[in-house]
């Protein structure tokens, strides 16, 4: 996604930056700036080129080229262009610009951070800049340097709604869900109709993931619904059935608005035409455990486990807690208890704070007869999230019908439930 995200990001400053030289530059290069506000790259490079001809240092033509060049991902040559405008003039901060707008392309992204940073320092509270280097240090996971970025963009442009979604991103790395929830809420009150139509889904489903972790799931549901209703996924794959990333999407949003058996269709279509991934194979699983198809599921999660699921997310960001939360909630459904807890026990050391984790671990505590823990976890848990009816559950069957003795309390266990 945010790999999308850069190139998105790329292409827009490159139009932009087109744009404004069909105004600051004077009328000999009209010719190509019309073919490039056309679409029409080649005949736009081609202008361009005539007049470095006729004048080799001509730096606005080298500028006007290289960003046409980045468009067709002719990243060599751009970034030649780039190189010749430092060396004719060594502070101009837009040769830095796109330099590196075409490092971040090629996923070089210290060499990104390196040239969108020299351009800042040559032109404060450049946009552009500004937006490319918060994405790249959010794609190497220094989540604080990007937020610090994302908030001077939102104080430069604060009526553009993909700013707040993209800090929003950046909370829900961190954990941060309130604050995650209120940029996306904040995102989703802008009035940006292409905004909406591409991202106005994706808002709301992170919005649902949000508001999940904090076992809100009234709110997670209304969200996880809204982001069905404005989806582009039925569309595409009407358009075009045989493309199964539109399934992949479109069944994860099916399961977590938790239409279990539309989702289950989706990933069944994907299973017919590859080899699911393991962490597909996980959610297949999850969709017969919600159907009430254990044994199937089981299956599932057996296959998947054995391909390691997670494992290859977790050598990549060891630091992000969800992974563990995930493989222990698996664990759990294999009847690893004590390895599921070990998961669970790993997440919340790194930050992990959704209600989910305490329940599923007093479940774990439960089933090995850690009763007193058990309890402890599902009490934590109700406090902290008292909408999730799933602690409810747990607890009022462990008040009913725990064996020992002191555990039990059927007046509370009947109210719970």
């Amino acid at each position: 996604m945010l790999e999308n995200i850069a190139y998105i990001v790329a292409a827009v400053f490159c139009e932009l930056y087109l744009f404004l030289m069909i105004r600051s530059l004077f009328s000999s290069r009209s010719q190509g700036h019309q073919f490039s506000h056309l679409k029409n790259l080649d005949s736009a490079i081609a202008s361009y080129s005539k007049l470095i001809q006729k004048n080799p240092r001509d730096i606005k033509s080298y500028l006007a080229r290289s960003s046409a060049y980045i468009q067709q991902e002719r990243l060599t040559e751009a970034l030649a262009d780039c190189d010749m405008v430092t060396l004719l003039e060594p502070d101009n901060p837009y040769a830095f610009l796109n330099r590196g707008a075409i490092y971040g392309l090629q996923n070089e992204h210290e060499k990104c951070i390196d040239e969108t940073t020299r351009c800042l320092e040559l032109k404060p509270d450049t946009l552009d800049a500004l937006i490319n280097r918060a994405h790249t240090y959010a794609r190497l996971g220094n989540i604080d340097a990007a937020l610090s970025d994302f908030a001077r963009i939102i104080e430069l442009a604060p009526r553009n709604p993909e700013h707040y979604f993209e800090r929003g991103n950046c909370f829900l790395n961190l954990h941060k869900y309130p604050e995650a929830i209120a940029d996306y809420t904040h995102a989703l009150k802008q009035r940006d109709k292409t905004w909406e139509y591409y991202y106005r889904w994706d808002c709301h489903q992170k919005r649902g993931i949000a508001h999940t972790k904090l076992g809100q799931l009234k709110q997670a549901r209304v969200d996880f619904d809204l982001a069905l209703k404005h989806c582009l996924f039925h569309e595409a794959i009407r358009l075009d059935p045989h493309d199964l990333d539109n399934y992949i999407l479109r069944g994860t949003l099916y399961y977590c608005a938790e239409q279990y058996q539309n989702a289950l269709l989706d990933f069944l279509k994907i299973q017919k035409q590859t080899t699911l991934t393991p962490d597909q194979q996980a959610i297949l699983g999850f969709c017969y455990l919600k159907l009430g198809e254990v044994q199937q599921a089981k299956a599932v999660f057996r296959q998947a486990l054995e391909s390691n699921v997670y494992n290859a997310d977790i050598d990549q960001n060891p630091g992000d807690p969800g992974n563990y939360l995930d493989r222990g909630i698996l664990r759990f459904e294999l009847q690893e208890y004590q390895t599921a807890i070990d998961d669970f026990n790993h997440a919340l050391k790194l930050g992990e704070q959704s209600e989910e984790l305490l329940a599923a671990r007093g479940s774990a505590y439960l089933k090995l007869g850690k009763y007193d823990l058990a309890k402890q976890d599902y009490e934590t848990a109700l406090s902290r999230a008292p909408e999730c009816p799933t602690t409810y559950i747990c607890l009022a069957w462990m008040l009913a019908t725990c064996p020992e003795p002191q555990y039990r309390n059927g007046p509370r266990a009947l109210e719970l439930a």
